[in-house]
């Protein structure tokens, strides 16, 4: 039982005990129940339907329409041919007999089936959120109702078929009630029940990583195949915040060939052209796209409104499915899910029993059939692909499905965004460093363990927790889950480099760790200094012996230089000269200043926490209230750290530059205690552009700074990673971060947004303590030229070092696992295959270069396969001594399989 399903089904002559289990929700409203005994009347319940479904389809068509009055006619003679004098009398019953033979026979028979103008796939499904107003301890008990409820009416229809995503509800299931799992296997075994979706949950497709990604299709995949040996072919993120343009090459090399969305309708400002097209991703690779396109058709005095994926079987929006639809020269099939959501119980009765009539295809209606979203959509792509060949053209759309809506959720809760970060890249290098160990130590690969954290990533990725448009006790429990999985993960990691460490063979020393895959110089901390180290190997080691810093920085209350930059802050610790000293170039736009702090006042129309609105910006006031400014000498770099007050709020930020490079640190402490009102770094940059660069996952794609179309009008906040670059030909400057991803640019501008602060559905959302580092790199040349990607790693994934005394040992003092020859290659992942003991490697190249890459490795190597995501072999490539050479295209990801 729940709000939409209401009636139980009793057999005759059974005995019933009735246990009622309540769940009101979070508010504090009353709920009444309310419980009585009735029978139906098969007879009455046939003939309503038989009448009600044709008439709500009058009530949808013109009065001057013939199918409206051919169908008038019929239902009237019907209606007064019933006698209602004595109801359940013999004559009644007599009555319903003929009214229910003229339906059947002019009706049913003579009008329907001949005049449809498309067929409408019926899905049934109901979308649940993993977690929103509600907690994952509710969402385990949704599941079992709803599913319950799905099973219930199964027994009910025989014709009955249902779709649910999101292995992460079938895994709870499974755990709490196995009984109702077992009954599901079953449906799913009888075709009855079908299990889509491809990802482990529906996950944010901004945020995510690109690794993140790949996790969700690899894990979500492999427990389609191993519980219900289905192989997942279809994409299903009905409710997801836009799409990133790295996806169409992931889910290809993941064998997923469909991809089903519909929230891009909720866009605010344009409409998309087309809701069945391919969608090409910046590799190049192309995947098919099927919007939902569930609307009712409003009658007289109904509002006309979209109902996307949790829609009902109703005449309105069968025939408004059609009618949404833009491209019907092409094809003439759709699918349109049904089904209450979110513990709503998916399908009821009522919805059953008007598709038994719809199925017969009513005037000038669409016909309707039940069936499984994967049949569905391969009938409406044959059609579809039939319509390209006659017309000889293709709906495609290029680069990312950008939401024009939510763009608050690159920002809000930002904490929990920094736990993704800091978890998405600690689970890869203890997964590195585990694999190392393992090869050259005979250490134990902890797989179990780190497959459980991986899946604590992946679970609050889903579309309602990382966005931070959930509860306050949803990321009461998320937090508790990162701070467990970053303890044990560091614990994983050192283990497995003290072990590393200990055989290394050496005089003493500082043992300097590389996490990533270029070699690499920065600073490591040693005796409360910052110590400079230089090449230390990819995903190696090198023994250094510490010499003393020679502290060549100038520091003081309003300047900061080294070789190559020069800083000037004026009396509020803002930057008023960033003096490139190298090309002789001023980079503060004349008259600006640059990390200039505002606040933004934040009050969105409607979802708060969701929302940031375009007038965001109109009213803002500056950061100025400086309290102190103080010199800090740490060895290799040093800084001024400003304190700076904001109404309740303080602001700690030390502004460092390097003995080496170009790169400036804005490391950052915020006790923030403001509602509704947005923080923001601010970058005026003298360089002339109208496009910006971003990193997102395995690449970056372009976006203009200008607002010359609506199109770009609507990209006022845009998702961005670890960087986004200002470049004009020949120079520019690049603004790297360690947790943020919410960015704006206009004109020659550029923006970091820092805190939201909203406070619905959470009324402490960001409140408290805040610590990120965001950082500015002038460069010549582009972004590529000027080291932009791999600064942007090391700013996110430190060198790692600990002290070695004089000890003997296998290992030599500097080595690496393994080598690429190539800049525009990023290795990210080093990890052992699913099944098996193979070393898997995941990289992509990140600059948009056809490149011939070779890999080195420093081990033994038997053999080398090129894999698809899901680690099967695709072909094997020819081995070197312990090298590899290939060609990568442009934003190419490749996985490889080693033995």
């Amino acid at each position: 039982l729940d709000t939409n399903h209401t009636d139980v089904i009793l057999e005759q002559d059974t005995t019933y005990e009735i246990a009622i289990y309540f769940y009101t929700g979070m508010t504090d409203a009353c709920s009444r129940l309310n419980v009585s005994l009735y029978w139906q009347d098969q007879a009455v319940k046939k003939l309503y339907y038989d009448l009600s479904v044709p008439f709500q389809a009058c009530r949808v068509l013109a009065r001057s329409s013939s199918d409206y009055n051919s169908m008038m006619r019929v239902l009237e003679q019907c209606c007064n041919g019933i006698d209602f004098r004595e109801p359940y009398s013999d004559a009644f019953y007599q009555s319903l007999e003929k009214a229910e033979a003229l339906l059947e026979e002019q009706f049913y028979q003579e009008l329907c089936g001949k005049n449809n103008p498309a067929i409408i796939h019926c899905i049934g499904h109901t979308h649940i959120d993993v977690a929103w107003l509600w907690t994952l301890e509710q969402t385990r008990e949704k599941v079992q109702r709803s599913f319950a409820t799905v099973l219930n009416l199964m027994k009910q229809y025989p014709e009955y078929r249902f779709m649910s995503s999101q292995p992460q509800l079938y895994q709870f299931v499974k755990e709490d009630a196995p009984e109702l799992y077992s009954q599901i296997v079953e449906r799913v075994k009888e075709g009855r029940w079908e299990v889509e979706g491809a990802m482990w949950l529906e996950a944010d497709c901004n945020l995510s990583g690109g690794e993140s990604l790949v996790r969700q299709v690899l894990y979500g995949k492999r427990f389609m195949k191993q519980e219900f040996s289905v192989d997942s072919e279809i994409l299903w993120l009905p409710d997801v915040f836009g799409y990133s343009a790295a996806l169409p090459q992931i889910l290809k090399k993941s064998g997923v060939n469909h991809f089903v969305t519909s929230k891009i309708s909720w866009n605010d400002t344009n409409k998309m052209p087309y809701d069945t097209f391919d969608w090409q991703g910046i590799d190049g690779t192309d995947v098919r796209v099927s919007f939902i396109t569930t609307r009712s058709v409003p009658g007289p005095g109904q509002p006309d409104r979209i109902t996307d994926y949790n829609g009902q079987i109703l005449v309105s929006q069968v025939l408004g499915t059609w009618h949404r639809y833009q491209q019907k020269e092409y094809n003439n099939e759709l699918f349109h899910p049904f089904g209450f959501g979110d513990g709503g119980g998916g399908p009821t009765a009522e919805m059953l029993e008007r598709q038994r009539r719809l199925t017969l295809g009513l005037p000038g209606f669409p016909k309707t059939v039940i069936n499984k979203v994967g049949k569905a959509l391969k009938a409406a792509n044959d059609k579809f692909d039939e319509g390209t060949r006659q017309l000889k053209r293709i709906p495609k759309w290029v680069g990312e499905l950008y939401l024009e809506y939510h763009r608050g959720t690159y920002t809000s809760m930002a904490k929990s965004k920094k736990y993704n970060r800091q978890s998405e890249h600690l689970l890869l290098m203890t997964e590195t460093a585990s694999i190392i160990n393992r090869m050259l130590c005979g250490g134990v690969y902890p797989k179990d363990r780190l497959s459980e954290h991986w899946r604590t990533v992946l679970l609050n990725q889903f579309h309602d927790i990382i966005p931070g448009s959930s509860i306050k006790e949803v990321y009461d429990c998320s937090h508790r889950q990162y701070e467990e999985l970053l303890a044990d993960g560091k614990e994983l990691l050192n283990r497995a480099l003290c072990s590393l460490a200990q055989e290394v063979k050496t005089e003493g020393g500082l043992f300097v760790y590389n996490p990533l895959s270029h070699t690499r110089s920065g600073t490591v901390m040693h005796e409360g200094k910052h110590l400079w180290v230089e090449d230390i190997p990819a995903f190696g080691w090198k023994v250094v012996v510490p010499e003393p810093t020679t502290e060549t920085i100038v520091a003081n209350e309003n300047k900061l230089e080294n070789k190559n930059i020069a800083i000037t802050f004026d009396d509020k610790g803002d930057i008023v000269s960033l003096w490139d000293k190298t090309y002789c170039r001023e980079l503060v736009k004349k008259g600006e200043t640059l990390n200039s702090l505002i606040v933004c006042e934040d009050y969105p129309k409607e979802y708060d926490a969701w929302e940031l609105a375009s007038y965001h910006t109109d009213k803002w006031w500056p950061v100025e209230k400086l309290i102190s400014a103080t010199t800090v000498r740490e060895g290799a770099r040093s800084g001024i750290r400003f304190v700076k007050k904001y109404l309740n709020s303080t602001i700690t930020q030390t502004v460092y530059l390097y003995e080496q490079g170009n790169r400036i640190d804005f490391v950052t402490e915020v006790d923030w205690n403001e509602t509704h009102q947005m923080l923001k770094a601010v970058f005026p940059l003298d360089i002339q552009t109208d496009k910006v660069t971003y990193e997102i996952q395995f690449g970056h794609l372009e976006r203009p700074s200008h607002r010359n179309t609506s199109w770009d009008e609507a990209r006022f906040e845009v998702c961005g990673h670890k960087w986004a670059d200002l470049s004009e030909n020949g120079y520019g400057v690049s603004l790297l971060n360690d947790c943020k991803y919410g960015y704006s640019a206009l004109g020659n501008t550029l923006s970091l947004s820092l805190i939201k602060s909203p406070t619905y559905p959470n009324p402490v959302a960001d409140q408290g303590h805040h610590s990120f580092t965001y950082a500015l790199l002038p460069h010549a040349g582009g972004f590529p030229e000027g080291g932009t990607v791999s600064q942007a790693y090391d700013l996110n994934v430190p060198l790692l070092a600990m002290p070695l005394n004089k000890q003997e040992g296998s290992l030599s003092e500097q080595y690496s696992f393994i080598q690429c020859d190539k800049e525009n290659i990023i290795i990210e992942t080093i990890k052992q295959a699913e099944d098996g003991e193979r070393i898997i490697i995941r990289f992509y190249e990140a600059f948009c270069m056809r490149t011939t890459v070779t890999l080195t490795f420093g081990f033994d190597v038997k053999a080398v396969y090129v894999c698809d995501m899901l680690e099967n072999e695709c072909r094997q490539l020819s081995l070197n001594e312990n090298s590899v050479t290939m060609d990568v295209g442009c934003f190419e990801i490749v996985t490889l399989a080693v033995e």
